[in-house]
C-alpha cells in the first residue's frame, strides 16, 4: 500500500485551523478564498458542538472571486434537518461575497481572518504582497491564519519529481510553493511590518506506510498563525486594501441559523392560530403559517423540531394523539400549573 496520511490532509489542515481559532477564542471570522465554502462548514460544525465554556462562532464571513463556487458554499453551509432538530443556543449568521479577496470589504470586521491554500493559486509578486496587505494591513484581524504547501515534502511524493529539472507543483493551478525558509522570510517581514507576532507550525508531519525513503523535512502544509501586537505601518497599498482590483466584493448570499428562542416564539404565534378549543395542533396547521414557511423551509424541518422539543422533560411543548386523526401527531403548550417540576428549579444550584 502507498504511504498516506490520516487523517487526510484536508482533514487535518481544517482541525489545525479550527483548533487556533477556538484556542484564541474567535467570535467572527472571515475566510478570503473560501471556495466552496469547506472550511466554513467545518467551523460550523465546530461552532455548534463547542462545550468548552467559550463564546461560540456567531459570524462568519467568506470572500471569493468565483461565483459558482460561492453558489456550491451556499448550498453546503444552509441549515438542515439537523439544524432545527438541534437548534442552537446562540444565533449564527453566515455572508458571503462575491469578488477579490484583495479588496477590504467595509462591513467586515471580524476577529481572525483566514486564508488557506490560496497564496500559491496567485502570482507571487503581485498577488501575495496584495493579499498580505488586504488582511494584515487593511483589516488588520486580531488573528490571521495562513496555509500553503511546504514544497519541500514534493520529496516524498515521486511523481512530482522534486529536485529535477523536469520538477512539478502539486496543482496545475499553482503559480509556485514555497520551501520552509521561503515561507518563513515571508512571513517574519510580514509580522514585522504590520505589528503581529508570528508562529510558523507544521502540518502533516508523518504518513501511514511510509518506506526508508521517506524524507523528513516538515509537514506536507505549513500554516502562519498571526496575532496582532501593534500598530501597522502607514502605507498606500494598506489604506487601498490590495492592488488587484479597484472593487470591494458584493454580497452574494446570507445565511442565518436558528436559534431555539426564535423558533419556539414563531411556533408559540403560529400555534395560537392553528390549535383547536382544546390546544392541540397540527403540523399541517403550524405550516400554513407563511412565517413559519419562511423560517423552516421544510416541512421535515418542522417535523423534526416538534418531535425533538415535545420528547424534553423540560419542555412546555407536548405530543399527543388527536381521536380524530389517530395515526397524525398532534401537538401543545403546557399551562404554567403543568410546566414541568425540573424547569422550575434550573439554576437552584
Amino acid at each position: 500500500m502507498a504511504p498516506y496520511f490520516f487523517p487526510p490532509m484536508w482533514e487535518q489542515r481544517r482541525i489545525r485551523i479550527a483548533r487556533v481559532l477556538r484556542d484564541y477564542g474567535a467570535e467572527s471570522v472571515l475566510e478570503v478564498g473560501c471556495g466552496e465554502g469547506n472550511i466554513l462548514s467545518f467551523l460550523v460544525s465546530e461552532a455548534a458542538t463547542a462545550s468548552d465554556g467559550r463564546a461560540p462562532i456567531t459570524r462568519l464571513y467568506g470572500v471569493d472571486v468565483r461565483k459558482d463556487s460561492l453558489d456550491a458554499a451556499r448550498d453546503r453551509l444552509v441549515p438542515d434537518v439537523h439544524d432545527y432538530r438541534e437548534a442552537r443556543s446562540v444565533g449564527l449568521c453566515i455572508e458571503l461575497y462575491h469578488g477579490d479577496g484583495t479588496r477590504r470589504i467595509e462591513s467586515v470586521d471580524a476577529d481572525a481572518v483566514v486564508c488557506s491554500e490560496v497564496l500559491e493559486h496567485v502570482d507571487e509578486a503581485v498577488g501575495v504582497p496584495a493579499l498580505t496587505n488586504a488582511i494584515l494591513g487593511a483589516y488588520r484581524p486580531r488573528l490571521a491564519v495562513f496555509t500553503t504547501p511546504n514544497t519541500e515534502f514534493n520529496a516524498n511524493f515521486a511523481p512530482l519529481n522534486y529536485g529535477k529539472p523536469d520538477a512539478k507543483l502539486r496543482d496545475a493551478d499553482h503559480k509556485f510553493e514555497w520551501t520552509r525558509a521561503q515561507f518563513e522570510a515571508w512571513a517574519t517581514a510580514a509580522a514585522a511590518r504590520f505589528g503581529y507576532a508570528v508562529e510558523l507550525l507544521p502540518i502533516g508531519v508523518k504518513m501511514r506506510n511510509a518506506g526508508a525513503d521517506f524524507v523528513s523535512c516538515g509537514g506536507c502544509t505549513q500554516m502562519a498563525v498571526f496575532e496582532r501586537t501593534g500598530a501597522a505601518v502607514a502605507d498606500a497599498d494598506v489604506a487601498s486594501g490590495g492592488l488587484v482590483s479597484s472593487t470591494p466584493p458584493v454580497l452574494l448570499h446570507a445565511i442565518e441559523y436558528p436559534t431555539h428562542a426564535a423558533l419556539l416564539g414563531l411556533v408559540t404565534a403560529a400555534a395560537a392560530t392553528a390549535a383547536d378549543a382544546k390546544g392541540l395542533f397540527q403540523a399541517d396547521g403550524l405550516w400554513a403559517d407563511q412565517a413559519i414557511k419562511q423560517q423552516f423551509r421544510q416541512r421535515a424541518a418542522l417535523e423534526a423540531w416538534l418531535q425533538a422539543n415535545s420528547a424534553h422533560t423540560t419542555s412546555a411543548l407536548r405530543r399527543s394523539r388527536s381521536k380524530a386523526a389517530k395515526d397524525v401527531a398532534c401537538y401543545s403548550f403546557a399551562t404554567d400549573a403543568q410546566q414541568p417540576e425540573q424547569s422550575a428549579h434550573s439554576g437552584a444550584e
